[in-house]
């Protein structure tokens, strides 16, 4: 496409999106009509299965219409559609992987028998290997290429990256491809296209659309957004827009602010001034800290528990700088503060081990803020403690000084130098001590507010304001170079001569000093330049209508915390949608007897994924219903369906009927649960042994599935090898056959056992973050964890190794998740639940049949409580006439609750029998 017709589609883009947000819904037409075979190119090349690239492209326009207020140029519609369409589809793939990983996909037009013959190289099998070969970013600039026909400038155009970025991408898909492949799958991939045209169900569900809407929501409101995001320092905007969830926190800062200087009598004397500064710079560290502490987070790939143990060591330095301070300054306030930072301490310490979970971190933060706002009132807030600062005021009392006193002790005793530190201290005038050969230091309250002398730990001695209280009752004061710049800055009109100021402070400390010894401490105060408080504030800042409003909210605030806290350790199944399931046995019946075989598998690919085809609950259902819940009829159509998904004719001879078992993982799983038995075949268990058995060259070479793991907290993924339903399925085939020795038994247990999680890092597997939180448990990184704890024991018995793994570990493992009544909930991975632990009827289930291999059933209390529930929105909703069709899930749910009541009936009559299996019809 030139560069004309590239420009001229951009303005009819624009001049669509604009038509649709005045109202012209019917304009959205022409969007779905000329982007149609780009977006689903784009899904295609994601996702290489024609029936869900054509979901996800229909799901992508309807989102890009409900959301196209969102949008600010109209003109870049094609690229934005494009980007929802590639984040669908990767959902989709993460969401179907399973079914994804058992079919075939990458798969273009069949060519003809001769050409395949003429070249096999160009078979369709040697394309589809080819592209799922090639990184999908890649993959995807390669299909689009050659849809757009060679234009470059367009495919980068729709895929929103320059036009370099493009061609270096395609140099390298090209070179992954053999040259000889190129020419067949140029013409391919320039014929790719969705079997039909979706701009009649797309447009029938943004017309129908509750939200329809959506596009025009607002009027002028969507063109000024729209405008707005045209502008580049809105669209920096949204790159910070996390941070902006820090506006109430500055908002309520800011009332304080408020509230605390209309509070002193001076509104425009120093201390005001100096409260203001103070209150900005403390501001302005806040908010790097944020942004530090969101950066770390967000980009910097840090783990939870290296995060908290940071945090940890971060409080444990606060904490041990004021226990220091407390030793000179027993007021309230620095007691209660000391608790608080203690609390929080304990919390981040639990935290970063992983005894608590992350959620309960706000019972420790609620705690820190009652805390802390009981003795609100009390903090330091005068702003004048610097005895440096009173000095160039004129606080100092010195003419009373000059009255007689006693004499000066010859020697001074260290418990009365410590008292009168502790004098001092306590008014907040010194904030830290020190022995010496001298005597004793005091270090003086910061002038000036930064992170640095706030955490007084790291800061030198020689860098802060000091008195020394010497052992012959000298006293001397030095005035560092810090607090004197900030002096000179704030009184800019006068000048002191060297050691004017030290000389004054030695003067006023040595007064208070005497006054302190001779116990008369209300000299001691003024000679120091303590004023009272009324004097300072209107009202006392304990007493001021906003400090007592503050705490009402505070507490207000603590409820709501320590209520949303109990919801996440308690975790009603309802704040998940979990509902038990609710269907009776005529629903069942009626879902099964309307099961069909499919007349055209290969074309009609969306009747194939209709809700009681057989071959969802075959990829996707750890459960299936026993077959006297089926019609003749529909049992028969099960069984045509398996037999033609693995190629077995039941007229064949014995041989090729048995070659089908070699990777027929839906004749096993039907096997297993009965659907399909040996007479249907037309074979004995024993003709199958003795075929296996007889092979030369054998291919039982099992071993467990390779798979990708993914971590969406780490933003890694590893190829790793797990076992699954499938797998499984053949272990107990294999066992039913007699063939298990086909299988090396020891290699196998040693691979299953290595997944179990007992270090951050097990044996063959990527690391494990927060690790802790399913030990005992086999858990692959991206896969539901208690599923594959399930798949691995069950495999473990048949292979005979259950003895290979930490039994007690497991078992703990596995009771830590429950909630009671059957319910389960995955660990608060800083907001992830990779664990795929979401408390639905195959976790009960998995649960329930990993307990009943370790004999730890007997340690469940509410056995007979136990419920089997279903995400709501799962659940078909009601149809027109009242009634609705099942699901797959909903039948399994149903099916484990009706054999969940038949073992307990069977244990209530007979306390000693065996607690049977939920398998089991």
């Amino acid at each position: 496409m030139t560069n004309t017709a590239m420009a001229e589609s951009k303005q009819q883009d624009e001049s669509a999106v604009t038509a649709v947000r005045g109202g012209d819904a019917e304009r959205y037409r022409e969007l779905v009509e000329r982007h149609e075979r780009r977006v689903y190119a784009v899904a295609w090349s994601r996702l290489g299965d024609a029936a869900l690239a054509e979901e996800v492209t229909q799901e992508a326009f309807i989102r890009a219409y409900r959301r196209l207020w969102l949008l600010g140029d109209g003109a870049k519609f094609s690229g934005w559609v494009n980007t929802i369409a590639r984040r669908l589809a990767i959902n989709f793939g993460l969401r179907h992987r399973r079914e994804l990983n058992k079919r075939e996909r990458w798969a273009l037009e069949t060519p003809d028998a001769a050409d395949e013959e003429a070249d096999p190289l160009h078979s369709p099998e040697a394309l589809r290997q080819t592209l799922a070969e090639l990184p999908d970013a890649h993959r995807e600039c390669l299909v689009l290429f050659y849809l757009e026909g060679k234009s470059g400038a367009e495919a980068a155009a729709a895929l929103g990256i320059s036009e370099v970025t493009l061609r270096v991408r395609l140099h390298r898909a090209r070179a992954a491809l053999r040259e000889r492949l190129e020419d067949k799958l140029e013409g391919s991939l320039a014929r790719l296209r969705p079997a039909k045209t979706l701009v009649p169900a797309i447009m029938a569900s943004v017309l129908a659309s509750s939200s329809a809407k959506a596009a025009t929501a607002g009027g002028v409101g969507a063109t000024i957004f729209g405008t707005l995001t045209k502008l580049a320092p809105v669209k920096w905007l949204f790159l910070v827009f996390p941070l902006l969830f820090a506006l109430p926190m500055l908002l309520f800062s800011w009332l304080i602010v408020r509230s605390e200087l209309a509070n002193y009598r001076d509104k425009q004397g120093f201390r005001a001034r100096m409260f203001r500064a103070d209150i900005s710079r403390r501001l302005i560290w806040m908010l790097l800290i944020l942004v530090v502490v969101f950066g770390v987070t967000a980009w910097g790939r840090i783990s939870q528990e290296k995060f908290f143990l940071g945090i940890t060591a971060f409080t444990a330095l606060v904490w041990l700088m004021t226990w220091r301070q407390l030793v000179i300054n027993h007021s309230r306030f620095l007691v209660v503060t000391n608790v608080a930072n203690v609390v929080m301490l304990v919390g981040f310490v639990l935290m970063g081990f992983h005894v608590l979970s992350f959620s309960s971190l706000n019972l420790f933060i609620g705690l820190q803020v009652l805390l802390t706002s009981l003795v609100y009132g009390e903090r330091p807030a005068r702003m004048d403690y610097n005895l440096f600062l009173r000095a160039a005021e004129g606080m100092l009392d010195l003419p009373a000084l000059k009255t007689p006193t006693a004499a000066r002790p010859a020697h001074a005793d260290k418990k009365a130098m410590l008292a009168f530190a502790r004098f001092m201290g306590s008014r907040w005038l010194v904030d830290s001590y020190r022995w010496s050969a001298e005597g004793l230091w005091l270090r003086l309250p910061a002038f000036k507010f930064s992170l640095w002398s706030a955490m007084g730990f790291f800061v030198s001695w020689s860098h802060r304001s000091r008195l020394l209280l010497a052992w012959d009752g000298q006293v001397s004061a030095h005035l560092c170079q810090t607090d004197k710049h900030a002096l000179q800055s704030l009184r800019t009109d006068e000048s002191w001569p060297p050691g004017e100021l030290e000389n004054q402070v030695v003067a006023a400390v040595e007064g208070g000093w005497n006054h302190f010894n001779q116990g008369d401490f209300t000299r001691a105060e003024r000679a120091l330049g303590q004023v009272p408080e009324a004097e300072v504030f209107v009202n006392s800042p304990a007493k001021t209508g906003f400090a007592r409003w503050r705490t009402k909210l505070l507490m207000v605030l603590l409820s709501l915390i320590l209520i949303l806290t109990g919801l996440q350790f308690f975790r009603p199944p309802w704040l998940d949608q979990l509902k038990p399931v609710a269907v009776t046995e005529a629903q069942v019946r009626a879902f099964l007897g309307g099961i069909t075989t499919n007349p055209n598998p290969i074309i009609n690919n969306r009747q194939r994924r209709s809700l009681n085809n057989p071959d969802i609950p075959l990829s996707f259902c750890l459960v299936l219903p026993p077959t006297n819940l089926f019609t003749p009829a529909a049992l028969l159509a099960i069984q045509m369906e398996v037999f033609r998904n693995v190629g077995v004719n039941p007229q064949a001879a014995a041989a090729d009927k048995v070659q089908s078992f070699r990777h027929g993982w839906v004749l096993h799983k039907a096997m297993a649960g009965r659907w399909v038995d040996w007479n249907a075949i037309g074979l004995t268990p024993g003709e199958a042994t003795t075929y296996f058995h007889g092979l030369k060259t054998n291919d039982w070479k099992f071993r467990l599935t390779q798979e990708k793991a993914w971590s969406w907290k780490d933003n890694e993924s590893w190829d790793v090898e797990r076992i699954g339903d499938f797998t499984l399925n053949e272990l107990r085939w294999l066992r039913d056959v007699n063939c298990l020795d086909l299988v090396d038994r020891e290699k196998l247990i040693a691979q299953i056992a290595s997944v179990q999680t007992l270090s951050r890092t097990p044996p063959g597997q990527p690391p494990i973050h927060d690790w802790r939180d399913v030990r005992g448990l086999f858990f692959t990184p991206g896969w539901p964890a208690l599923q594959d704890t399930y798949f691995s024991l069950a495999a473990l018995e048949i292979l005979g190794g259950l003895d290979r793994i930490d039994r007690e570990a497991c078992i703990q493992g596995i009771l830590k998740q429950h909630r009671g009544k059957g319910y389960f909930t995955s660990p608060n991975s800083g907001g992830f639940n990779e664990y795929h632990i979401d408390g639905s009827a195959r976790d009960t289930f998995a649960a329930f049949e990993s307990l009943r291999l370790l004999g730890a059933l007997g340690r469940v209390k509410d056995l007979n409580q136990w419920q089997f529930r279903l995400k709501t929105y799962r659940a078909s909703p009601p149809d027109a006439s009242g009634g609705r069709t099942l699901t797959w899930e909903e039948v399994e749910a149903w099916v484990c609750e009706q054999r969940l009541k038949k073992i307990l009936r069977v244990r209530q009559e007979n306390p000693d029998a065996p607690i049977g299996s939920l398998l089991t019809p």
